[in-house]
């Protein structure tokens, strides 16, 4: 007789239309995942929409399609969808209270979770379902905590700081993308249990060959033998978007050449940026936009070095995945990012940062530097270390 399954509910929230950093990683997981027969995946993410009231306060987008599931990358993906309350905003914000109501459908939402012998989250709002999901059934939970966005609830906000940490000491586990976020996540409260899942590339990011490097490059409008430099990231203040000029001009002025420059994403610094970049008249810097998943391997392979000055970072995708194409990355210092790109490319945020940053990556496009991605950061080895997680839970119990 074969051995039953064990069933693993894997929740998270993000943005369909997006489909961004956590969104990425959490499909990715759960892919790998699957790969191990012994388990029964099911995956389920939450959307937050707005109203017209606040969709109007919020200025965000108008969201009518709202399918009950998805596949992406052949992944079937459960979406539960949850409207934003005024009310809960007014209590949050303004009275510092928790949102309610939000947390009540968290809770309801966890009772969808019965019959699964194992709920894995990622960040905080779907670490509140595994944990209600917990609390119900007396099932194991664990939650995964992604860069810079948990450190800013930790940092920015009380009532979700609350939340956190008791998330943080409650859970069976912690999982963190990277060695540097344990560290940083342990002065808010060093009572957690923690081990490191590091984010990887999944098997569409992949140097092409050269000949399909250079007819992309051509069809991109880079057909003059010229490095491509890029940035790819929200435009927001976490990512640093306003040191772009300054760090693209430096470039510029080391390199001597011609050299395009790229700007990939949206946010609300996008405007800022372009405004300060047209001030440069020396740089060639193409705006971009936000470039659909699918194309983004293509582009990557257009790429010959990655800036990324991020104030806050767990192990950024987008420096393992640009690597993978066979990109160079050069970053700020913080968190794990020099777990992914090498100690020696990643530089402290501070008045020598353009200069020194700068300095390596125009090395890098000299080929003076090599850079290699470090055989652990991998989607098929994080897969196989947390299937041993869970495998070693189960015989616990």
């Amino acid at each position: 007789m074969s051995k039953k399954k064990k069933r693993i509910a894997i929740v998270f929230e993000d943005k369909l239309h997006l489909q961004l950093g956590v969104f990425n990683a959490a499909l990715n997981r759960a892919r790998y995942l699957m790969r191990h027969d012994e388990f029964e995946v099911d995956v389920y993410m939450l959307q937050v929409y707005d109203g017209w009231f606040v969709r109007w306060l919020r200025r965000s987008e108008r969201i009518d399609n709202r399918p009950e599931q998805v596949v992406v990358e052949g992944v079937p993906i459960h979406l539960i969808w949850f409207k934003r309350d005024i009310r809960d905003s007014f209590r949050h914000r303004v009275l510092h209270g928790e949102p309610r109501h939000f947390i009540d459908f968290l809770k309801l939402t966890a009772r969808r979770l019965e019959g699964y012998d194992l709920v894995t989250a990622h960040d905080r709002m779907g670490g509140e379902i595994a944990e209600e999901a917990g609390r119900l059934f007396g099932i194991p939970w664990f939650v995964t905590w992604h860069g810079g966005n948990s450190v800013t609830v930790m940092l920015d906000d009380p009532v979700l700081r609350r939340i956190a940490t008791r998330l943080l000491e409650g859970a069976t586990c912690n999982f963190f993308v990277s060695r540097g976020l344990v560290d940083i996540m342990r002065e808010f409260t060093p009572n957690f249990r923690a081990d490191v899942l590091l984010n990887g590339a999944n098997d569409t990011f992949v140097r092409l060959p050269d000949a399909e490097r250079q007819a992309l490059r051509a069809r991109y409008g880079v057909d003059d033998g010229a490095p491509v430099v890029a940035f790819v990231g929200r435009f927001e203040p976490v990512k640093n978007p306003l040191m772009l000029p300054e760090i693209f001009s430096a470039i510029q002025r080391k390199w001597g050449g011609k050299v395009h420059f790229w700007a990939i994403g949206s946010g609300e610094l996008l405007d800022q940026t372009r405004q300060l970049m047209a001030q440069h008249s020396e740089l060639e810097c193409t705006f971009m936009g936000q470039v659909a998943r699918a194309e983004m391997p293509r582009v990557m392979n257009c790429m010959d070095l990655l800036v990324l000055p991020s104030s806050l970072e767990g192990l950024p995708l987008v420096t393992i995945e640009a690597m993978s194409c066979g990109a160079h990355v050069v970053a700020s210092d913080v968190a794990g990012t020099a777990e992914a790109v090498g100690r020696d490319n990643a530089f402290a945020l501070d008045d020598d940062f353009v200069e020194r940053l700068t300095d390596r990556g125009v090395a890098m496009l000299r080929g003076e530097v090599s850079q290699s991605l470090p055989p652990e950061v991998s989607w098929e080895a994080t897969a196989r270390k947390e299937a041993a997680i869970y495998r070693a839970q189960f015989i616990k119990e």
